[in-house]
């Protein structure tokens, strides 16, 4: 297997916090028992799905179109070609207006509330939350701020017969695309949907190699594992391109991550949209023959003797040492190594969240040897990290470390 090198702490952390902005990472499907056991479902092999949908597909990324019209007569109104009530639009001074109510029950936003003492609408989409007031040009914000008048002027909200009305050119506000054509008024949008096909599944594999079916006009997705201390990783090719089904285009790409012994979370993620969460559990027969991960940052400074593997079975209560050399040390002095300890919890909202730290051990290093003792006292599955250099990559982050060496562990009652 080859594993892609993971970028430099500093860099991945300014990687990071773009992705952290552009998505958000529900995980569905997966049922999580008081006891934080994962749900056990069939392997990808004894998976099929009909359709265009492949067995080895994992995750399907949707892009639902929706188109909301109304009769400027009055009268009719359709909701993705399906007739439905809604209240008809206006004209005031050569423009047109819509009823906020009718944006509201077509689904282009999340909801729509009347504030009856401040005579204000308020409005939460899926960008935002916009206030407007009756017989005021500006747009406001969630704590009643006006937005920058340049960007948010529009004609004045009515109230007429207790219901309140918008100009047609506020929709674009809400990333709704609106106009008229043949006597209606229209207003489009899409929904992101995200659907874990497979949410968990088994391998004997180091690595786990599956596909994700995604409209054409999405972003491609791609996939990240855990790897040791935080750093996400994976490769991707696309194996078909123009899939038809349910009447619009998909392509599918092929995603391989690679896995350490033992339970991996998965993010299958999109830019622009939520993400997707799956869980593949790595079975190990034989822990010794797994080597302990030395990273390409602690091949240079650092030498383990103890322990042997890097899977490592255990009871409750087990002790095991993490012992070795500090070789080549950089100009910092190295006095000690901090072992950090994280525990499966799987977190229902964040993969990423599923490793938890439950506690840190400082090694002290003395004429560049080190030797410390590691008891993990509740049953579950671990990774352990040892890391040397602590330092400081850019103001607000805070302190990062430099991992030198990974391992994991399974510890029964």
């Amino acid at each position: 297997m080859t594993v892609k090198k993971v970028p430099k702490p500093a860099v991945w952390l300014v990687l990071f916090a773009f992705l952290a902005e552009a998505v958000v990472i529900p995980v569905r499907d997966v049922k999580i028992s008081a006891a934080g056991a994962e749900a056990v479902v069939p392997a990808i092999s004894a998976l099929t799905v009909s359709g265009a949908v492949s067995s080895t597909d994992a995750v399907r990324f949707d892009l639902i179109k929706h188109e909301m019209r109304i009769n400027l007569s009055g009268g009719e109104a359709s909701l993705d070609g399906k007739a439905v009530k809604a209240a008809t639009p206006i004209k005031r001074n050569g423009r047109l207006y819509v009823p906020m109510r009718s944006l509201g029950e077509s689904g282009a936003v999340s909801s729509v509330a009347w504030n009856s003492a401040k005579r204000q609408v308020r409005v939460v989409s899926r960008r935002e939350e916009l206030n407007f007031r009756i017989g005021s040009t500006r747009v406001y914000d969630g704590q009643g701020k006006a937005l920058p008048a340049e960007n948010f002027t529009i004609p004045a909200p009515l109230l007429i017969g207790g219901t309140a009305y918008v100009p047609v050119r506020s929709l674009t506000l809400f990333g709704l695309t609106a106009g008229t054509e043949n006597g209606q008024l229209f207003w489009r949008w899409s929904e992101k949907k995200a659907q874990v096909l497979q949410p968990y599944w088994e391998t004997g594999e180091d690595e786990a190699v599956f596909t994700v079916l995604y409209a054409k006009e999405l972003y491609t997705p791609g996939a990240g594992s855990s790897i040791g201390s935080g750093a996400w990783n994976s490769s991707r090719k696309i194996v078909g391109k123009d899939i038809y089904l349910d009447g619009s285009l998909y392509n599918r790409i092929q995603l391989s991550v690679p896995l350490e012994p033992g339970i991996n979370p998965v993010e299958i993620s999109s830019i622009g949209m939520a993400a997707a969460g799956i869980r593949i559990r790595r079975n190990v027969s034989d822990p010794s023959v797994i080597p302990v991960n030395i990273t390409e940052d602690g091949k240079e400074f650092l030498t383990l003797d103890s322990p042997a593997s890097g899977y490592l079975k255990l009871k409750s209560g087990d002790s095991f040492t993490i012992s070795g050399k500090v070789i080549n040390p950089p100009n910092l002095a190295i006095g000690k190594l901090t072992v950090t300890i994280q525990r499966y919890v799987p977190d229902a909202e964040d993969v990423r969240k599923d490793f938890t730290t439950v506690s840190t051990k400082e090694i002290p290093v003395k004429n560049g040897t080190f030797s410390g003792s590691v008891t993990l006292p509740r049953s579950g599955s671990y990774r352990i990290s040892v890391n040397g250099l602590t330092y400081t990559t850019f103001p607000g982050h805070g302190p990062a470390s430099v991992t030198w060496a990974n391992l994991s562990a399974e510890v029964a009652e």
